[in-house]
This record gives structure tokens, sequence and C-alpha cells, in this order.
């Protein structure tokens, strides 16, 4: 009976055995008092272990008697998910009957009902049935709905996946890694904690994927030397090599970090190591082509400052958005004047504060490390800017747009922002200053950018302001907001589908190419679309970009667009399913046919004609 010397503070320890002592008669008396306890449990770190250490004894102590779970033959993996999302008692003893199912596949437990096998087969299917909240995609769906918030059944899933294998979950679990890594967002926490899910899985397989292991390696061993040192001698392995193993050494890395989108720390220490000790061979890993050895070569002390500000393990992520900078013909004197203040621009008290409640940090230093680092990333992916689960899609585009057609004014704005800790945009002869305007608190912080972390809340304000201005003009208000909210170069013209009567016929006449062959000149530009859900119900309006518009290898003509959703392989109603790589997309955008993309436009800007 050692299982029950348990300390008096342990309220779910406490109520577990009050049940499991109690008669057969008497246990729907106490049945709540440890849904309660567990669910209170379940909030915890480690609470999900915690429990499933009882899992095995929940039938004999008559935690499900009386109660749909109680019988292992009649539970349904359809119905997991539709208890979960009701919340409450029902949600935790749909988790407690999910550990005890994770208990007998295991083989902790052996039910007399139920094998091993067939408990395997259960978890897979519920995991299989319920992927999208084991991943919890940005979709607007989510966002609309709420249902990120439900992180409960999402790290249930997560810990029955970690602790159950099977080779259903584990395909599943490498196309999500597949899909969000092909996508090139800046913040890859999410991917990084799913390949350490891969590779804790394919630990036990005999025979692994070779496409599972190009992530993996990515991360874990990404070059020959890596693979034969820890992080903690990586360093000493590069000082006791020549020349050519450096060399070498630079283009595998290069190489796994152009293939995969993402930086390990042997990435941030190979970078550091060689602008001290061997400048020369920075060409060999940052020079991708010809445009980045010619930046490189010509901005050699800035971007070693830039690495010297910017690179550590913890910001490596920024090495990547740094070689897509260097791939970018915008090196003008202005733009490098630019990204010689971000090094050196004092950062407001209110910046600092605002960096330090979040990331827990007081060194001005790595906080300009830190805001640098992202930057770095925001002027090297502006496709790969991302909302999180935000409902700021309209100053998350515009980030986007700035980074693309307009960098210069973004780094100005940035820098002037650090310092002042204000934001200005002009609107029909006012000047909108988000020091004076009610800020919306960020409802994710996670799954956003440093850049985004610290501007949305100020472009937001602003937004809003605009938005209350134009109300009430009998069309759509950002047939004004746009031009203003963006500051420079949105088309004039205007068309919203709900007063526009040749709105498709407009759309074909300046977007598509055999109506307009030089359609993709001024793009990117904003416009709005509508989601629909799996039953064709409107979930709301979306901003994006329509980046360009062209025929892909099928001879199909697509729309090729930014979504400020980090992830955009997504259903938007009618089978109409966004595509994101094997359509011609470039790195970040996603794509529908014209048709499919026209269905869902509901406002877009076009030129003025002559």
């Amino acid at each position: 009976m050692g299982l029950f010397l348990f300390t008096s503070e342990d309220s779910f320890q406490r109520a577990f055995h009050q049940l499991w002592k109690t008669s057969a008669l008497n246990k729907s008396l106490f049945q709540q008092a440890v849904f309660e306890e567990a669910a209170m449990l379940l909030k915890e770190p480690n609470g999900l272990a915690k429990i499933y250490k009882y899992a095995h004894l929940f039938d004999e102590a008559g935690v499900f008697g009386g109660k749909p779970w109680e019988n292992v033959r009649k539970l349904n993996p359809v119905l997991v998910r539709g208890t979960f999302h009701a919340g409450g008692t029902m949600a935790t003893a749909e988790a407690l009957s999910n550990l005890r199912i994770l208990a007998i596949a295991r083989g902790d437990y052996l039910h007399p009902q139920m094998s091993a096998a067939e408990a395997t087969e259960f978890i897979t299917k519920v995991i299989a049935l319920n992927l999208d909240l084991l991943f919890m995609k940005e979709t607007e769906e989510n966002r609309v709905k709420h249902l990120y918030k439900d992180k409960q059944a999402s790290e249930i899933l997560g810990f029955i996946s970690n602790h159950c294998f099977s080779p259903v979950v584990f395909q599943s679990l490498y196309e999500e890694v597949n899909n969000l890594a092909v996508q090139r967002p800046i913040v890859t926490d999410k991917i990084l904690k799913l390949i350490a899910s891969a590779k804790k899985l394919a630990g036990g397989m005999e025979e692994v994927d070779s496409s599972l292991m190009h992530y993996v390696n990515a991360v874990y061993s990404p070059s020959d030397i890596a693979a034969a040192a820890s992080v903690e001698s990586y360093k000493d392995k590069l000082k006791a090599s020549n020349d050519l193993l450096l060399i070498r050494e630079a283009h595998q890395l290069r190489t796994s970090v152009k293939s995969t989108g993402l930086a390990s720390p042997f990435h941030a220490i190979f970078l550091n190591f060689i602008k001290k000790e061997k400048p020369d061979l920075l060409q060999n890993m940052l020079g991708v082509d010809e445009k980045a050895r010619e930046n490189l070569r010509l901005n050699l002390p800035l971007v070693t400052a830039l690495i010297d500000a910017a690179v550590t393990i913890k910001t490596r992520r920024s090495i990547y958005g740094l070689i897509r900078l260097l791939e970018r013909d915008i090196f003008t004197k202005e733009f490098i004047k630019e990204l010689w203040n971000l090094l050196k621009v004092p950062l407001h008290e209110n910046i600092k504060n605002r960096l330090s409640g979040v990331h827990k940090i007081n060194d001005t230093g790595i906080l300009r490390s830190l805001v640098v680092s992202e930057m770095l990333s925001v002027l090297g992916q502006p496709l790969g800017i991302g909302q999180g689960f935000n409902p700021t899609c309209q100053s998350t585009r515009a980030l986007s747009y700035w980074s693309q057609k307009e960098p210069v004014l973004l780094l100005k704005m940035f820098n002037h922002f650090l310092e002042y800790g204000i934001i200005t945009i002009h609107f029909e002869g006012r000047h909108l200053s988000s020091d004076t305007l009610p800020h919306v608190s960020l409802d994710d912080e996670d799954n956003i950018d440093t850049v985004s972390l610290l501007l949305i809340p100020h472009l937001d304000s602003i937004y809003f302001e605009m938005l209350k201005a134009a109300k009430g003009r009998g069309q759509d208000p950002h047939k004004w907001i746009n031009p203003s909210f963006h500051i420079k170069g949105i088309w004039t013209e205007f068309s919203d589908v709900y007063t526009d009567l040749e709105f498709k016929a407009k759309f074909h006449r300046h977007y598509h190419p055999s109506n307009n062959p030089n359609v993709n000149k001024g793009l990117p530009q904003p416009a709005g679309i509508i989601i629909y859900n799996h039953s064709g119900q409107a979930l709301g309006a979306h901003a994006v970009l329509i980046q360009r518009v062209a025929r892909d290898l099928s001879g199909c003509i697509r729309v090729y667009f930014y979504n400020p959703n980090n992830d955009s392989l997504q259903v938007w109603g009618n089978s109409i399913r966004t595509s994101v790589s094997g359509n011609g997309e470039q790195e970040g955008e996603s794509s529908l046919p014209f048709d499919d993309f026209l269905y869902c436009l509901y406002a877009f800007h076009f030129p003025k004609q002559d």
C-alpha cells in the first residue's frame, strides 16, 4: 500500500484515496471531487505525468463508475473531440479516460476487456482524428472560435503521442513538420517541438524515414563536424580544423539551413567563430548567390557588426533571416545607414520594460540582441511574419508589405519607435500617434516575432482609429484606410463585392494575365477575403497580400498570396484548399487557382487607368 503514502498537501491523492476506500454504493458521492482535483492538477507543470501514475487504478477505484467512460468497449474515438470541447467535468473525465487507455496500450494496465493492441489502435484513431488540436494550427477557424485556448486537449494528445508510438501518428507528425517548414515562418518554436517529438518517436525505430532525418539532422547534427561533437565541444573541434574542413563545414551548414529554414546551435557557434578567426570564410556560409556575395563584400563591416549584435545560440533563427536578407537587392545607402542606426539607437524605457516583461530579461545588451536579430528575420523573411493567434492580420500584413516594398521606411519607423516608443501615421490630414490611442493587449505573445510584439499593438491602435473615422461612407472603409495605413504604394482604385456590380469582371480585367500581362508590376497589394469553414459558413474577413498571378507548371492560372497566418495550408470552405508547395509557390507564399481565390475575395485595389 506504499502507493498511498501521500502528503496532506496533495489534494488529488487525498480525493483519489477517499474514492478508493469508499464502498461501491457511495462512490458516486466522491467522484466529483476526484474530477475537480484532477482538473486543477492538469493545469500544473507535469500534471499529466502525475495523474498518469494512477491511471492503471482508475477502474478499480471507481473513477468512471456509472459514467459514459465506464465500459472501455463502448468508447468511441470519434466522440473524444466533442467531449474535450465540452469543457468542465466532461473534459477532465475524457482526459482521465484517455490516460487509462494509454496505460493499457503501454502494458502498465492489464485490462480484462481491452488488449494493449486494441488500446494502441484506439489511441491512434483519437490522435489521427484530432491532429489539428495536437498541432494547434493557426487557422482563422481556430482563432475565431478560440479553439487555441483549449490547451488541455492539445497537451493531453501530445502527452499520449509522446508515450505511445504509432506509425500513423509518426507520419502525421512528420507531414506537419514538412507543411510548416516549407512556409519558412520566422517563429520556428512549433516546428522545433515537433521535430523533437519526431526524434523521440524515431529513437525506437529500426528504420527511419530519410525525410524525417533531413529535419532531425538540420537541428541536431547539420554537418560532419557537428555530428561528431556536442554543442559544448564544437568550438574546440573547429579550432582544430584546417581551412578545407572549415569550408566544407560552412557549405554543409549553409545547405542545411537553406533547405529547411532551421538553424541549430552549431550554426551560431560556427558563424561567430569564423567571423572572429576566419572572416574570409563568411562568404562560404552566407554567400548563397552572386548578389549575396556582392552585398557581403561591399558591407563586410556592417555584416560583422550585425553578427556581433544579433547572433547567439538563443537568437540563432536570425541566421536564416540574415542569409535571405543578403540575397535581396535592397542595400542602398539609406538602407545601410538605417541598419547601422538599428545597432546604436537608444532603447526607450517602455521598450525595455515591454521586452523584459515578456522575456524576463533585464540586460540591455541582450535585449538589443533580440531586437536586432528579429529585425534581420523580418527583413530577410517578409512572408514569414505571422500573427500567431492574434486577430491582427491588418497590422501584420502591413509589416510584411513594408519589408517587401519599403524596407527603408520600415527600418526608419522601427528605429524611431525604439527611441521614442511611438508610431505616427497620417490619415486625411490627421496625425495619428499611437501614444495617444488605446492599445488592445495581444492574445498570443508566444507565436509572434519580437518586431511584431513591439509594433503590432501600436499599429493596431492606429488602424482602429482609421476604421472608426472611415465608417459609414457607404463602402468598405479599407478603400480609404489601406492607402494611408500602408503609407506608400497602394493602388488608388478599389472594388468590393458588396457595392460593385462589376466586382468579378474588374478583378479579371486587372489581375488575370490574359487581360493584363503586366499584372505583377506594382504587386504585392492588399486584398480582403472571406474565409469559410468546412460547412460553408462564413468565419469573417481576413487580410492578405496578393503577391503575384502566374501560370503553374500544369497550366493553371494561380493567385499567389501572403497570408498572415503562419500556417497557411487551410481549407477555406466548399473544398477550397490552399496550397503552400508543389504548385509553383515561392518561399512563404500560399496559392489558389484564380477562380477559387476570386470566390473568397471580397475587396481589392487596382491601378487608376490613364
